[in-house]
């Protein structure tokens, strides 16, 4: 692969005699040296970027002369900094999902970050978007995931125009379920939001400029009211069940009860170990309507506002992060779609599964990053199992969880 220079020394130099001449005024300025600049750059990501993080930070080591520590954090990685920011701790950088950006913007411990405008230019469009709250970027972008449609090949050939197609193409591959996508008994917004958003429901109203407006939500609007009408029709129809969740969701289309699944790039190793022939291809939309639109996660780089070493910290994720090498080396330990676009041309350019799910993505929206986002999960996901398991009626569902989700922004 190729590497990029950084070409960080002014900078470098700049940062060092910046921290040299902290409390110089009181003529001793040892100790705060010390604190001004530890010598130190420390990261937190998760298992999977970890080993990969570990090896490319050498070459930022050996241009800058800075010692990069990177910890694992499995599975608590988001609430082990909020903990440590909160009392001016943890790491310089963070590495983690563009929907925290709005609640770690609001509860201020992270730094806003300046992208040249090339910088920006070199990314997608979107993932920049993604990261960006009240007009300003927080984090650098690396990867964008959505979720698709995966079809057995052999069990249904041709990839269908519709979901009523899909629905007719999975009761003619004579299998157990017409469908496996993760539900639950408690529901599940972000696999439902593809088909919600087909029938014209929203949660928050955009104003055009990707901000969102929490005191306008669209749960029980027109279009709302007749996208939950369809989670319970297609419940009552035996398409979507909440006894299908994350413990069977990829095991029963591995093992040929279902030739049709609704997931993302995560299923696909267990889906290749298995043999199976498969294609990726965009969740089919409700006939008539809009396209099916899923939620667009994107991952990056965060810079904590309590950073021991804020101008390395900016540093590594302006320019660093924002290099081929180490972008392709990310998307192959995570298989998802780099967020550098020339990065993304070369990960996707001989990969079916990579242009499957960017096909899928193509009328996706970045996840709302707003704080209030934290209010939609809980109430959405259990009136969408209600209308699934005809508990209540689809517009009786969509009211309910849309005045639950009202009451908890309001209290915020």
């Amino acid at each position: 692969m190729r590497r990029r220079t950084l070409g960080i020394t002014a900078v470098s130099a700049a940062a060092l005699g910046a921290a040299a001449a902290c409390g110089s005024d009181d003529g001793d300025s040892s100790s705060e040296e010390t604190t001004a600049f530890s010598g130190e750059l420390v990261i937190w990501a998760d298992e999977t970027r970890t080993p990969v993080l570990k090896e490319f930070v050498k070459n930022f080591e050996k241009e800058v002369g800075v010692k990069v520590t990177v910890e694992e954090h499995v599975e608590t990685l988001r609430e082990d900094f909020l903990a440590a920011a909160e009392q001016g701790q943890g790491p310089d950088i963070v590495v983690g999902a563009h929907d925290w950006s709005g609640q770690l913007a609001a509860d201020g411990v992270i730094a806003p970050i300046t992208l040249a405008e090339d910088k920006k230019a070199a990314l997608n469009e979107t993932a920049v978007k993604a990261f960006t709250v009240d007009g300003q970027v927080y984090g650098v972008a690396y990867a964008i995931e959505n979720i698709g449609l995966i079809r057995n090949t052999d069990l249904v050939p041709t990839a269908p125009a519709t979901f009523e197609e899909l629905v007719e193409l999975g009761k003619a591959a004579g299998t157990q379920e017409v469908l496996t996508v993760e539900t639950g008994v408690d529901g599940n917004a972000y696999n439902a939001y593809p088909l919600f958003a087909s029938m014209g429901g929203y949660l928050f109203k955009d104003d055009g400029t990707g901000t969102l407006d929490p005191n306008d939500v669209g749960v029980d609007s027109e279009g709302g009211i007749a996208a939950f009408e369809k989670f319970a029709q297609l419940g009552k129809d035996g398409v979507l069940k909440t006894t299908i969740d994350a413990t069977n969701t990829i095991p029963f289309f591995v093992d040929g009860k279902t030739a049709l699944m609704i997931s993302g790039p995560w299923a696909l190793t267990d889906v290749q170990t298995a043999g199976l022939n498969y294609e990726v291809t965009a969740i089919p939309g409700f006939e008539g309507q809009g396209p099916a639109s899923p939620f667009l996660g994107v991952q990056g780089f965060y810079v904590s506002k309590t950073a021991a070493n804020a101008v390395f910290a900016q540093e590594f994720v302006t320019n660093y992060v924002l290099t081929e090498d180490l972008q392709l080396a990310l998307a192959e330990a995570g298989g998802r779609l780099p967020a550098l676009t020339a990065a993304a041309e070369a990960f996707s350019a001989d990969n079916a599964d990579v242009q499957g799910f960017a096909a899928a993505g193509e009328n996706g929206v970045p996840m709302p990053n707003i704080p209030a986002m934290n209010s939609v999960w809980e109430p959405f996901g259990r009136a969408q199992a209600d209308a699934i398991d005809q508990v209540m009626p689809g517009e009786e569902a969509a009211k309910t969880a849309a005045q639950a989700i009202r009451d908890a922004v309001a209290a915020s």
